[in-house]
């Protein structure tokens, strides 16, 4: 931890030099934390519809993993940027990773889960199962 010196001006500088700094560090701590894709989930005609943004993401590069309690979503693409011009060159090399898991709302048929990827967006739907439950008495 950096120490505060008397003699190199402001205590009070000093601090709000380390807050910036710690503030700085924390958010790119929570944007790595977070770099997860945004999902939505909704239920239509009997189906549980997972939808989740995955824009600059090729199909191939999708996997999905799916059973009745949860489905699987991960990533991993991978882009390079090359430009050439008589005044500058520049060369970017862009890579994501990612992978959510997020449990079915409710009950599904394995059977039935289907994954469509069309304009950066991700679909897997699955039919949702009938409640089997059975109502109890209360006495």
């Amino acid at each position: 931890m950096k120490q505060l010196d008397r003699q190199d001006g402001d205590v009070f500088d000093q601090m709000q030099k380390m807050m910036e700094e710690l503030q700085n560090k924390g958010m790119g701590f929570a944007n790595e934390l977070t770099q997860s894709t945004p999902i939505d989930i909704r239920e239509e005609d009997g189906q549980i519809i997972v939808s989740a943004d995955m824009p600059g993401v090729e199909k191939e590069e999708i996997n999905v993993k799916a059973d009745e309690d949860k489905v699987e979503i991960s990533a991993e693409s991978s882009a390079e940027v090359k430009e050439e011009n008589e005044k500058y060159f520049r060369k970017e090399r862009r890579s994501r990773k990612f992978r959510r898991t997020v449990p079915w709302p409710r009950s599904i048929d394995p059977d039935t889960v289907t994954a469509e990827y069309e304009d950066g967006v991700l679909e897997v739907s699955a039919e949702a199962e009938e409640d089997s439950g059975m109502n109890v008495e209360v006495e």
